[in-house]
């Protein structure tokens, strides 16, 4: 018998052999099957045809003829070349592949998992486990998207390296539609998984101040998450307008970047008119529009945004769908770093534009500490900042700058006697520094001080009804009436020494009663005021988790002890409605009454139904006493799976006149483009033109 040392010894030599006889023999063996099969003895391959098979595992190659060699398991194949592995499947005229390498050679090739497709004279790369390619490396390539048609956006290289959903390299690339490529790029790699052209859209039409006109954007990937382009517009009656532009998108989970930059120039030769200050329009025309968000780590985030414009009304006049949605350019950068339980942030504020007032910070450092929980029961809160302001020089305003140092620090004790009742004394106060300041005093130093109270209470009743319909599954109605008040009788000490630079902005709704959370700090106004409210909300469980609320209806008014000259005690009386049983419905309604006349001082109301295939309405009002009354419907309708139809209306019941109609047709070309036609019609004084046809082309995004 041989001794323990040696047998050890021979055991491991003869292992590794022993385990790969074992993998080789449970692998699976490859099953050939056709219409004729024979064996040639001279290249010593199983040779298959008439719909020929070869089944290995999950894979399965199909040809006119197969040609199979056991020794290197090399499946050689011609005729309708077809690979394909679980949902997977590879087209070629002809080809060579490794079951055990799974190496591919191929001539012809058709690839593709939607929405990305790709085709080439010859392939040559390595199959992944799951079928899909891990590398191919294809000479005269073409990657299409969606679907094969001459309108569909593709690339054309003479050797192109695909891998994984990513074009790796490309080389004498071609950018543009499936019937033609008119764009060369000499270094190419982008990512197929998300949009690879981000944005492409072209217009065409007349207005009647621009005259006829034509616009393109375009923007192509340069480098991952970066898209960068160029918008163009062509106008009779005014001239060129051409500007850069770009995109930029980076996540990877803990941080992100994402941000577009927008620009135009044009050398204006048509009737400018005068800005908003009465000033004539300048000829040489621009406008740079940027916006950025990152987060840098879990905590820090910078948020900025850049709006310069030549003139107050470039972007009413050649981008005003930008317009209608920014009709006073902001533009700012803050940097906010959050702690567990307390902010600290830095913020500034500047104005390249001299056509509106802003409250410049340049800039304004912050620290907010959030209610936090002191000794028996008693909470606090701080806040301090410290800023620069400054405010331009508009109308009859002069110019102010300051030096300002602002805190306030308050405290509050809850008493829940019963689990439906909730008293809550606040104190607190604010001291706040200025320099240059006015009156004659070169600094003043303003100390206030507040107390109050916030009482609530909480009922709720339920109810066990039902409905399918409505998918109702047992109601609750929560009610919460609310008293608060407040006591700060020297709030408005001091005004004639302050620089007025931020100032209360004109606005229909109830402001923050405390003067620890108003904006307007250097406008304050003597507080001995109560507040009451009261919240009704309904619910129903939601089926997949908690619960959704059904209707909600509050009111709230203030009740002046201490008031202004011309005030009255009592404030108007706020509603607020929102109704919001499905998916498909919402209805909304803000409602001011003076309750003294009583007469109705403001309506607004907003109703949105949608069926989410095929059609959706919007039916909105809006009326302020003595100001305006306005009436706006959006209808759109599905046709079939080409066609949509759209209206737009918005009537002046004041003067009795549409100040909007539009009428448009929406087309889509294929999976790929869609097309509006649109028609509309404007009235009233106002500076864009009383006619505009539209022809829009958009590349749907993928």
């Amino acid at each position: 018998m041989l001794p323990a040392r040696v047998r050890r010894f021979l055991v491991r030599l003869a292992l590794p052999a022993l385990l790969a006889g074992l993998a080789h023999a449970q692998a699976p063996a490859p099953e050939a099957s056709g219409t004729r099969t024979y064996y040639d003895d001279q290249t010593r391959e199983t040779v298959v045809s008439g719909h020929a098979r070869l089944v290995y595992g999950a894979t399965l190659l199909t040809a006119d003829e197969i040609r199979y060699n056991a020794a290197t398991q090399v499946a050689s194949a011609r005729g309708r070349f077809v690979l394909t592995s679980g949902s997977r499947r590879l087209i070629a005229d002809e080809g060579r592949y490794n079951l055990a390498t799974r190496q591919l050679q191929v001539r012809n090739l058709r690839l593709g998992e939607f929405p990305v497709y790709l085709s080439g004279e010859t392939a040559e790369g390595t199959m992944s486990a799951d079928g899909g390619p891990e590398q191919l490396e294809l000479t005269n390539a073409v990657v299409f998207f969606r679907e094969d048609a001459a309108y569909t956006p593709s690339v054309r290289a003479a050797r192109l390296v695909y891998a994984r959903g990513k074009i790796i390299r490309a080389e004498g690339l071609r950018i543009g539609l499936h019937g033609g490529h008119f764009l060369s790029l000499p270094h190419f790699e982008q990512s197929l998984a998300g949009d690879f052209v981000s944005h492409l859209s072209a217009k065409v039409g007349y207005r009647g101040r621009l005259g006829a006109l034509a616009e393109l954007t375009a923007h192509l990937p340069l480098a991952p998450g970066f898209m960068a382009g160029a918008g163009l517009g062509l106008y009779s009656s005014r001239g060129v307008m051409v500007g850069p532009s770009a995109y930029y998108d980076r996540d990877d989970g803990a941080r992100f970047v994402s941000g577009t930059l927008r620009t135009g120039y044009i050398h204006d030769s048509g009737d400018r008119r005068t800005d908003i200050l009465g000033d004539p329009v300048p000829r040489d025309r621009s406008f740079v529009t940027w916006e950025h968000r990152q987060r840098v780590g879990p905590r820090l985030t910078l948020d900025g945004r850049f709006n310069y414009w030549s003139d107050s009304e470039v972007l009413r006049d050649f981008r005003h769908e930008q317009f209608d949605r920014v009709q006073q350019p902001d533009s700012f950068l803050e940097a906010a770093y959050a702690f567990d339980n307390s902010a600290l942030s830095a913020f500034a504020r500047f104005h390249p534009n001299p056509y509106h007032r802003v409250a410049e910070r340049l800039p304004e450092l912050r620290y907010d500490q959030f209610t936090s929980p002191l000794a028996l029961g008693v909470y606090d809160r701080f806040a301090a900042s410290a800023a620069l302001l400054e405010a331009d020089a508009y109308g009859a305003d002069p110019a102010w700058r300051t030096h300002r140092l602002d805190a306030y620090y308050g405290v509050e004790r809850p008493f829940a006697p019963t689990r439906w009742f909730t008293f809550t004394p606040v104190a607190g106060g604010r001291v706040t520094s200025y320099t240059d300041a006015r009156g004659g005093r070169d600094t003043y130093t303003r100390t206030l001080g507040e107390v109050g109270f916030d009482a609530r209470l909480r009922a709720s009743g339920r109810f066990d009804y039902k409905n399918e319909v409505w998918e109702i599954d047992g109601l609750r109605h929560l009610v919460e009436p609310a008293l608060s008040y407040r006591y700060a009788p020297e709030a408005d000490d001091g005004r004639p020494y302050l620089p007025p630079i931020d100032r209360r902005a004109f606005s229909t709704y109830l402001q923050p009663l405390s003067i620890a959370d108003t904006r307007a700090v250097d406008e304050l106004e003597a507080l001995h005021t109560l507040r009451l409210q009261l919240g009704n909300t309904l619910q129903t469980r939601d089926r997949t988790y908690g619960s959704r609320n059904l209707a909600s209806l509050d009111f709230a008014a203030d009740y002046r002890f201490d008031r202004l000259p011309g005030q009255r005690p009592l404030s108007d009386l706020y509603t607020t409605l929102a109704l919001t049983p499905a998916p498909w419905l919402r209805w909304e309604v803000f409602h001011r009454l003076d309750l003294h006349t009583p007469g109705q001082q403001e309506l607004n109301t907003g109703l949105e139904l949608a069926d989410q295939e095929w059609w959706s309405v919007r039916l909105a009002t809006h009326f302020l006493k003595q100001d305006y009354e306005e009436y706006f419907l959006e209808y759109r309708q599905r046709l079939n799976e080409v066609f949509d139809v759209t209206g737009l209306w918005r009537y002046d019941a004041t003067n009795s006149r549409f100040n909007e109609q539009s009428y448009g047709v929406w087309q889509r070309l294929g999976q790929t483009w869609a097309v509006k036609y649109e028609v509309s019609f404007f009235d009233g004084p106002r500076r864009e033109s009383s006619f505009a046809f539209n022809v829009e082309v958009e590349l749907l995004r993928f």
